[in-house]
């Protein structure tokens, strides 16, 4: 209805109001109002979807922009699933494509995430960072009070009753101590849940702890002591049965007998007296002949003290208690020390592990990666028929400012391109390199190759951060190049080399392409270096028979294609070539193409040829 219409467009304009304020809750509000009002409306889904990717960048994780919630990902899923969901918000928030307020601001933060996230190093190092916790969730059900590390808690139950007991004799009522003796470096809080009255020590105070009787989460704020709390409380800490509890019946229902009292003050010696030799035993590193004696007559360190009702708290079941709750000592400086020792040189050789695995591993590097750890790539590649291509590549073939070309991590194709500054040392090889990256297609037209995420090949690109690398498997082959005035590195098609161009290359080809479509190659001779008007002359390379990666040029002047500079994006990859003179072997057909195996696609190499027509007329 046009009455909604209008309404719809009024939202609308709220809602670019406010995202212009950088208010995009309230943006959102008034944007899926107007498309309750008027579900056609012009541009906006588009604007929906780029409040979504700004609303997703104010989240964090543990201090941690949520890169993976701006592409719409989760972090376990893996390089494929992220590339399909940044191509698709890609399509959706270019600027070409995508109109509304604020999509420029939208997709740069998809490509900074998608920098971030298809990098595998970069990757890593961002989900550890996100796995980082804060320390109050680290204590599962409170931090200790006392100095044995024990939370003294107690509650008030103003349903209980005092019940006389015939033959019992009252304890003695002695004063409360004076608030002076009281411990000054903890505070009183207490669960809202249960009513469960908890001292902690004051470094956790307002922070959400577990309560250990709920086992329900709450705020520690600091709150007035019980008014029925025992005196014992703050006047030793030195024991180890210092957690209290009075949500029962008070003291004059327990069982007072002496033989158990006596049972429990003997048990209670036993387990003081272990912890005290383990202390020992930790700076001399050996136990003691009495440690195994305990431990033989069953005597462990771990103790459990059940508490409740006021009773003292013991090892075993002696006042019927049947639920026992796991305490633990507080830790002194030494065992501090010794136990953060240990767990940062475990840390250190995980690290270190870690690091093994990596240089272990394929090395990835994405179009952006300044900072990926050096590695050797292993890679299966059939042997060629004459030339042994690993003599081009040797460590002597690398020399200052040189550009090479190295295989990438999607089917294995030299489409990196790394600028040598110096090299360090041969034996073993050691460079200072660049990584090649562009952020721009500008120069071919305005078709957003990368916005895709496909690989730029041709064109200008930017020097990245230096680097040491020590791979020699990593690259293919040097490349000729040349730089811009503006300092930028340009490398176009020159007359001579032999290219792989896509097959069923198109300009509407975008996240959504099936590889198998994709990854179909035809091989081909440049002719003339690049004209910007006219573009690059090619001719197709045929299968020689008979060989693994032997090319001959086409004869017939009509098989000549002419790129258009807005189709260079149909090249994929440069393929080092060797003209063969026919003294390599007695079959070696002179003035054929043999192919580098490890830049030529694997369907090529086994693609069966019939018999050959071999060209008379060159």
């Amino acid at each position: 209805m046009e009455c909604n219409k209008d309404e719809a467009i009024r939202a609308r304009t709220i809602a670019e109001k406010k995202l212009s304020d950088k208010d995009y809750v309230g943006a959102r509000k008034f944007i899926l109002k107007a498309q309750n009002l008027y579900p056609g409306l012009d541009g906006a889904s588009q604007m929906l979807t780029t409040l979504d990717v700004y609303i997703a960048s104010e989240n964090k994780v543990s201090g941690e922009i949520d890169w993976y919630g701006i592409l719409g990902a989760n972090s376990n899923d893996d390089d494929e699933t992220i590339r399909k969901h940044y191509r698709k918000l890609a399509l959706m928030l270019h600027p070409d494509k995508n109109k509304s307020v604020g999509a420029d601001g939208a997709f740069k933060l998809l490509s900074e995430a998608w920098s971030l996230l298809s990098d595998k190093a970069k990757r890593i190092a961002y989900n550890q960072r996100r796995s980082n916790r804060g320390f109050q969730q680290k204590v599962p059900g409170g931090p200790p009070a006392d100095a044995n590390g024990f939370a003294k808690r107690t509650t008030t139950n103003p349903n209980s009753r005092n019940h006389p007991v015939p033959g019992y004799k009252p304890p003695v009522v002695r004063p409360p101590a004076p608030v002076a003796s009281r411990r000054t470096d903890t505070f009183w809080t207490i669960c809202h849940g249960c009513k469960m009255h908890y001292e902690y020590l004051k470094l956790y105070l307002n922070h959400t702890l577990l309560c250990p009787n709920c086992r329900q989460p709450f705020l520690a704020k600091e709150m007035p002591p019980p008014s029925n709390l025992p005196r014992s409380t703050h006047k030793d800490s030195s024991n180890h049965a210092a957690a209290t509890q009075n949500s029962g019946p008070p003291l004059s229902g327990l069982n007072t007998d002496p033989s158990i009292a006596s049972k429990a003050a003997s048990v209670i010696k036993q387990v003081n007296d272990r912890l005290k030799r383990e202390r020992e035993e930790s700076y001399s590193g050996w136990p003691s002949k009495k440690r195994e004696a305990d431990e033989c007559a069953g005597v462990k360190s771990s103790y459990q003290m059940p508490t409740g009702n006021g009773g003292a708290a013991g090892t075993g079941n002696f006042f019927g208690f049947s639920n026992p709750v796991n305490r633990s000592r507080e830790l002194n400086y030494f065992e501090t020390r010794h136990m953060l020792m240990k767990k940062a040189q475990a840390e250190i050789h995980r690290k270190l592990k870690e690091w093994d695995s990596m240089e272990a591993s394929t090395e990835s590097k994405g179009i952006q990666n300044n900072e990926t750890a050096e590695h050797e790539i292993a890679m299966n590649v059939p042997d060629p028929d004459f030339h042994d291509f690993d003599l081009d590549r040797t460590e002597n073939s690398f020399e200052d400012n040189q550009v090479w070309a190295a295989y990438d991590d999607d089917d294995g194709m030299p489409r990196f391109y790394a600028l040598i500054h110096k090299v360090l040392s041969r034996k073993p090889l050691k460079m200072k390199i660049s990584w090649l990256n562009s952020k721009t297609t500008t120069e071919f037209g305005s078709l957003d190759w990368l916005g895709y995420g496909f690989r730029k090949t041709l064109g200008d690109f930017r020097i990245g951060r230096h680097e040491i690398n020590k791979s020699l498997n990593s690259f293919s082959q040097k490349v000729e190049w040349k730089r811009s005035p503006r300092g930028t590195v340009t490398i176009l098609p020159r007359k001579g080399q032999v290219w792989a161009l896509y097959r069923n290359w198109s300009c509407d080809w975008n996240e959504n392409t099936p590889d198998d479509v994709i990854h179909k190659y035809d091989m081909v001779q440049v002719l003339e270096d690049y004209n910007e008007e006219q573009g690059v002359p090619v001719s197709p390379l045929i299968k020689f028979a008979g060989f693994r990666t032997v090319f001959h040029p086409h004869t017939y002047q009509a098989e000549v294609k002419m790129i258009p500079k807005e189709e260079m994006f149909r090249f994929s990859h440069q393929v080092p070539k060797y003209q063969l003179t026919g003294s390599e072997a007695d079959n070696s057909p002179k003035g054929c193409l043999e192919l580098d195996p490890a830049a030529t696609p694997l369907d090529l190499i086994q693609e069966a040829t019939g018999t050959n027509e071999v060209s008379q007329q060159r």
